[in-house]
């Protein structure tokens, strides 16, 4: 096996990477935005690139592909939809074309649990009919109908991940757990908007071993599959009660402020049945040793300034899809 993993030095990649290329050789291509938090390993390569640059000299040897690069977040995706579309869905219909020419045996499609739009009432399943309410989550459901069309050609999966949480190597502070956790750490006071919105969340290392796992699943198991993966659902007010109650045990009291005057329309929940009942999995860890885990790292000076844009997608991002 030789993988490639497209974005490899982003959040949930730089958590994944090591762990593959410690058992396979791993090439990256990545643009690097917020910059190479990846370990020098013999049996990894970097390649920098724009992920609508790729070619098929990159795909030398490759057997299997992590697809992970796209620019992601609903803002980002509002403010430049056509360079988004470039990136989310043409350069992954080119990426697929040249995968298939390459004889890659298998496809990993990043995709996410917003294409499913607001189940409030229910946990959604894999068979539950998408219905996106951003142009985000359209084009992740768009990037999952592009992939199928190459079905026939080389073993495709889809993973519909909830919102990764818990610390990585690159690290991002603008996921909900995540912000509340620095909120509390940082600033004492955990600011909740509306609060009645659910979230549905995975641990990043969590997140690590259901890639892994359908990364060496036998195609039979897998080929033409598509798995939600989610450690929990809860409302937002008892994510915010969450921090503060670990946060009572590692940094003192906190404040939770509910702003009732932003309201969040997003209601995100999953169930992980159909990958529990197919492999057996289990998450190994829950939304508090996320959270514990966080304020870890921030105490063992993980964050050097958790205001810095590198922490935040949107804000790190938004001159490049701004500009002409």
């Amino acid at each position: 096996m030789k993988v490639l993993v497209t974005g490899g030095s982003g959040y949930v990649g730089s958590a994944l990477v090591p762990v593959l290329a410690a058992r396979y050789p791993v090439v990256v291509y990545c643009n690097f935005a917020f910059g190479d938090s990846l370990p020098d390993l013999p049996s990894l390569t970097k390649i920098k690139g724009d992920i609508r640059d790729i070619n098929i000299a990159h795909l030398e040897g490759v057997t299997h592909v992590i697809h992970l690069a796209g620019i992601v977040t609903d803002d980002l995706v509002d403010m430049n939809p056509l360079r988004s579309r470039q990136i989310n869905i043409e350069s992954m219909d080119r990426l697929c074309r040249l995968c298939a020419a390459a004889g890659v045996r298998r496809f990993l499609y990043a995709s996410s649990s917003s294409i499913y739009g607001p189940t409030p009432d229910f946990e959604a399943l894999e068979t539950t009919t998408p219905n996106p309410i951003t142009l985000y989550a359209e084009q992740k459901l768009e990037g999952e109908q592009v992939l199928k069309q190459y079905a026939s050609q080389m073993e495709t999966v889809v993973i519909r991940s909830a919102t990764v949480c818990g610390p990585a190597p690159r690290m991002r502070l603008d996921t909900i757990v995540n912000i509340f956790s620095k909120q509390a750490w940082y600033d004492g006071v955990i600011t909740v908007h509306g609060g009645q919105q659910w979230r549905s969340n995975i641990h990043i290392q969590d997140a690590v071993n259901c890639y892994r796992l359908l990364l060496e699943a036998p195609g039979g198991v897998i080929n033409g599959q598509t798995f939600n993966i989610v450690t929990g659902s809860n409302q937002a007010i008892d994510i915010a009660r969450m921090v503060a109650t670990e946060a009572a045990r590692s940094v003192g009291n906190v404040h939770i402020r509910v702003d009732h005057t932003k309201q969040d329309n997003r209601h995100y929940r999953l169930s992980d049945a159909k990958i529990r009942e197919r492999f057996g999995w289990m998450p190994r860890y829950s939304i508090p040793d996320a959270i514990q885990a966080n304020f870890r790292w921030f105490e063992d000076g993980g964050i050097y300034d958790p205001n810095d844009a590198i922490y935040y997608n949107t804000r790190r991002m938004e001159g490049y899809m701004k500009e002409p």
